[in-house]
């Protein structure tokens, strides 16, 4: 009877080729560490070392979870079934959602870096755990001709934090197996000797680092989580950090990883993974932080905007809500949507809350030095973002995703389309995966393209086709459009008058100014002592 057979290709093909690129991968970690109930997650980039750290103080893993678990493919650890039991919770916090069901994270590794360290520490079980240290090499992976089962991955339990002597000897272990298999003839001299000088250049010492990078990760003393080691790390983190050297434009590292939880609407909830990301880029133990959530929007700035709307679209795609127009005037406000008949929609309901900043500052309400601030704000990082139980799905609300086709619509009939995409930031919270056909993709690049995606869609395009016509129209007349236009008018006339009172002093100014180098430019030349005389 034949069966299947699966290479040891199958994880890169699953892994590192699913992935956009390491933005996203760390992205999974986090959402990972997030299921393991961790408070923090830190990101620490080595650049001297080629080497990228990230570490979470989550529940960890026993030697036994992580074999039958994260060395699992498919496992089905996260869904309840007969068969095998639910990951551990942290009882002393609430209950968390399942972010990483589809198992991507421990994959996404592979398109971080070529080599993973990964250190873990099971807390808040029954009885103590000792440490379990693990070496992969995501090379082997790469290589034609292996099976899953010839590949080796040495799993050590220690009672303290593995230092070098003891990371050498797990090395060792796997170039012992390498060469097992390159005497059978399943692997080249060529890639062996490339592989093994790979693993031979790893130098990573886990108990020094976790004390010389910042305190909180302790894996000792009741102390739990999990860390992970990644040398060399692909060149492409460099410019995902620094972008193209546009100050004015977002890098990858912070469209991917900024707003992962929302923080810019009022009453929003409270994060649950606090995330840092220093970028170390000399030896002398200085860093940069990458990820300063000073740098995202505010509440307070979110409040400051010109308009707003807030509200819910029922599981008919209604919306009903509030809209606030220059924070002066506010509407109830109903939007139908009439095009699935008035049946029930696959992507179930969802809620709305939602900033806009006028493009012109004549034209706002906001002052000029907090409409500069949040305008350079939009630039980078504007755009309607999506949140699953407060977790941001990804690339919704990067700038340069526009789902709904808003500038695109807008390049073509500005009259109609009001909004401007970098212009607007909000959120919308879907519902939660019982009540929503809408699913992620494998490789986080959005909600897969079914029947509640286009309805999602098509919704909200509606949505703000008719906010564009009901109350920002300078052709339709409706009550709500002529407030919106008045109050315009009113910003542009007083705009127009401090420009001409600014272009008055100026001028003044400026004849105050010659008037003055003519008088001491005389009096250098002793003009006024020669009339005298």
């Amino acid at each position: 009877m034949a069966q299947f057979k699966t290479r040891a290709r199958a994880l890169d093909l699953l892994g590192r080729q699913q992935i956009a690129g390491i933005p996203t991968a760390i992205n999974e970690l986090i959402k990972n560490a997030h299921d393991a109930y961790a408070d923090k997650f830190d990101i620490d980039f080595l650049r001297c070392n080629n080497l990228l750290v990230l570490r979470d103080d989550g529940l960890g893993m026993t030697k036994e979870e992580f074999e039958t678990r994260w060395l699992t493919l498919g496992t089905e650890s996260k869904l309840a079934n007969k068969k095998s039991s639910l990951p551990p919770i942290d009882i002393s916090k609430p209950r968390r959602p399942i972010m990483g069901e589809k198992g991507i994270g421990r994959l996404a590794i592979a398109s971080i870096g070529s080599q993973v360290l990964i250190v873990s520490k099971a807390k808040l079980r029954s009885k103590e755990y000792d440490i379990v240290v693990a070496f992969i090499n995501w090379e082997i992976f790469e290589l034609p001709g292996i099976n899953l089962e010839d590949i080796v991955i040495p799993v050590r339990e220690y009672s303290h934090m593995p230092n070098a002597a003891d990371i050498d000897n797990i090395k060792n272990e796997v170039i012992q197996s390498l060469d097992k298999l390159n005497q059978k003839g399943l692997i080249d001299d060529k890639d062996f000797e490339k592989i093994k000088s790979s693993i031979t250049s790893f130098q990573v010492d886990p108990c020094q680092l976790s004390l010389q990078l910042q305190q909180g990760f302790e894996l000792t003393n009741g102390c739990g989580g999990t860390q992970f080691f990644i040398s060399p790390v692909y060149d492409t983190i460099v410019s995902d950090i620094e972008g193209d050297g546009n100050s004015d434009e977002a890098t990858k590292i912070e469209k991917m990883l900024m707003g992962f939880h929302n923080t810019m609407t009022p009453d929003h909830p409270t994060p649950i993974v606090d995330i840092s990301f220093r970028d170390y880029r000399t030896n002398d133990g200085s860093f940069v932080s990458i990820i300063d959530k000073e740098h995202f929007f505010t509440t307070e700035e979110f409040e400051l905007a010109d308009h707003h709307f807030q509200g819910q679209f029922d599981e008919f795609g209604q919306f009903k809500g509030l809209v606030k127009i220059y924070g002066e005037k506010t509407y109830d406000h109903i939007v139908n949507w009439r095009d699935n008949s008035y049946r029930e929609t696959e992507c179930g309901p969802f809620k709305i809350n939602l900033a806009y900043l006028q493009g012109e500052l004549k034209s706002s309400r906001v002052d000029i030095e907090n409409y500069a601030r949040i305008k350079a704000k939009g630039d980078k990082f504007g755009g309607l973002y999506i949140y699953r139980d407060n977790i941001r799905v990804l690339p919704y609300g990067d700038s340069d995703y526009d789902f709904l086709d808003i500038e695109k619509n807008r390049s073509k009939r500005a009259s109609t389309y009001f909004f401007s995409y970098r212009r607007m930031f909000g959120a919308i919270e879907i519902a939660d995966r019982e009540h929503s056909g809408l699913v992620e993709k494998a490789g986080r690049e959005g909600f897969i393209e079914n029947k509640a995606y286009r309805q999602l869609q098509a919704i909200l395009k509606n949505f703000f086709v008719q906010l564009a016509a009901d109350f920002f129209s300078e052709k339709n007349k409706t009550a709500q459009s002529e407030f919106f236009n008045q109050k315009k008018d009113e910003f542009n006339a007083y705009h127009n008058a401090l420009e001409r009172r600014d272009k008055l002093a100026k001028s003044k100014k400026e004849r105050f100014a010659r008037e003055l180098d003519i008088f001491f430019t005389g009096l250098t030349e002793h003009k006024f002592e020669n009339e005298l005389e």
